[in-house]
């Protein structure tokens, strides 16, 4: 057959039905993403009144039916009960698990996050969910963007600490924490849907897929790989010096005090992402940032 025939929408063929065309594409490697990105449920509406409650389970439902698992592709994530402390959602077939985070606003360096000892917990047990963020639009309530962060660039270097409530708060001592995407590499963003547009979900498999070997490492030798790679794309340039990797050593040393051989990790990072074909190796103390 024909593969420009069968982008015709709709066949002339009597049999036609959507699903047929959809796997007669998907066959041939051309998959067509099917999301209704518009969020907007009116019994939600009339149901609660608080702000944050409609757009929680807004956000929750639309996850329910529309979000697809990156890992393995499933069509579905189920929904997790709510006295769940970090996970929201989960994948029946590969069981990885997400935490979803909405927003009227975009997301700039960091967003606010739960409990801080339990996260760090769930950080160094490696037990730390996949999160999905959410950018939506009150105006008229769809989603403009969303992306994820895998679960194996969720390390101790990016959760940060919240001074604790005061002692006349209601919750006096609970302390929070924040997540920092401004210390999360660019290969740790993956972009579902950009400008209300939706990326085919075969292009974010593949993005994840790339950097899945990191979900092998203990929790903290990817943090370390993670940072490292972060500071290797902060030099905004193709090819780079081991030498100019060394001078983000004050960086490191900072998000890893009780490391005293900086140099050497760097150089040991290096040759892990070079390993895994995310850098490449030209000469002596000079590499090229694989795309």
């Amino acid at each position: 057959m024909n593969p420009l025939r069968i982008l015709q929408y709709p066949p002339s063929s009597s049999d036609f039905s959507v699903d047929s065309w959809l796997h007669e594409l998907e066959k041939r490697g051309m998959t067509m993403s099917r999301m209704n990105l518009s969020i907007y449920q009116e019994n939600v509406f009339k149901r609660y009144k608080s702000k944050s409650q409609i757009a929680r389970n807004l956000s929750e439902d639309w996850c329910s039916n529309e979000m697809y698992c990156p890992s393995c592709l499933n069509d579905n994530l189920e929904r997790c009960s709510n006295n769940n402390k970090v996970i929201d959602f989960i994948c029946a077939k590969c069981t990885h698990e997400y935490q979803l985070k909405c927003s009227a606003t975009k997301f700039r360096r960091k967003i606010n996050d739960g409990e801080y000892y339990t996260m760090n917990h769930f950080v160094t047990s490696d037990s730390a969910p996949n999160f999905l963020l959410m950018h939506y639009s009150k105006d008229d309530w769809s989603i403009k963007n969303m992306f994820l962060i895998p679960r194996y660039f969720i390390s101790t270097s990016i959760i940060e600490k919240r001074n604790p409530l005061s002692a006349n708060a209601r919750r006096a001592g609970w302390t929070g924490c924040n997540i920092l995407l401004s210390r999360i590499p660019h290969n740790g963003r993956i972009t579902i849907i950009k400008n209300e547009k939706i990326v085919d979900k075969s292009k974010v498999h593949k993005i994840w897929e790339r950097m899945n070997f990191l979900n092998n490492r203990r929790p903290n030798l990817r943090g370390w790989t993670s940072d490292v790679l972060k500071c290797v794309e902060d030099l905004d340039k193709d090819e780079f010096t081991l030498q100019e990797v060394y001078h983000c050593k004050e960086y490191l040393m900072e998000l890893h005090p009780n490391n005293l051989h900086i140099e050497a990790k760097i150089r040991q990072q290096l040759q892990f992402l070079r390993d895994n074909n995310i850098v490449q190796f030209l000469s002596k103390g000079k590499y090229k940032l694989l795309k």
